[in-house]
């Protein structure tokens, strides 16, 4: 089945209680909820999406056998709190990717971060409660020794102003872990940012000194 022939809202709200609303995420333009891949690991997408019923949130995965889709998983997330970001990639394995859900906190600019991942016993959380951001980046930064298919995060993380402290993670067997390999590479992304605010305000010594730590890290990895 071609991706241009789903309508994925109509897919997901047949397959969800009638009272039941898609949840819709806290960005520009207030896309729904809802992704499309291989989270089981068999090789071919699924629809995983986010619903509220009954003042719980839940995250199920749908799966096409012969033109129909059918519940292959589902759990309450246990929340009910707004969602800002909703994303699917290669964390911790590169078959049946994890599920990551920031959670925005109430009367706070940052959110939480949940990484779920499917098993033969659904789904499961693997990271603890208590990893926040403001704006978060999923990407395969290269190392000296190139890409290896599974993605870093990147956690930017608002300080003072428009400046963030920004730290890279990988998954290191059942957790999270601070990365420095991959500095090199992600830190021009940050360098150039701070060199935009820093023509943009050149009367700014906060700004600059955030640079000049950028380009450190660029250098030293």
């Amino acid at each position: 089945m071609s991706l241009s022939s789903i309508d994925f809202l109509s897919v997901v709200r047949s397959c969800i209680p009638e009272e039941a609303e898609i949840v819709v995420l806290k960005q520009e333009g207030d896309p729904a909820a809802i992704l499309y891949a291989d989270v089981d690991g068999d090789g071919f997408p699924e629809i995983t999406a986010l619903y509220r019923y009954l003042d719980h949130q839940y995250l199920f995965s749908l799966k096409e056998y012969s033109g129909n889709w059918f519940p292959i998983g589902s759990a309450s997330t246990g929340r009910n709190l707004a969602v800002k970001d909703f994303a699917a990639a290669p964390i911790s394995r590169k078959e049946g990717w994890d599920v990551l859900i920031g959670w925005e906190r109430a009367e706070e600019p940052i959110a939480e971060l949940d990484i779920i991942q499917w098993t033969q016993n659904g789904f499961q959380r693997v990271i603890p409660p208590g990893t926040t951001y403001s704006h978060l980046e999923i990407e395969d930064m290269p190392t000296r020794n190139g890409q290896d298919g599974l993605c870093e995060i990147a956690l930017w993380t608002q300080e003072q102003g428009q400046a963030y402290r920004v730290e890279t993670f990988r998954w290191d067997p059942f957790r999270l872990v601070p990365t420095s390999d991959v500095h090199a590479y992600y830190f021009q992304k940050v360098a150039r940012y701070y060199e935009n605010l820093t023509q943009e305000q050149p009367n700014e010594p906060l700004y600059r000194s955030y640079l000049e730590d950028a380009q450190k890290r660029v250098g030293s990895s």
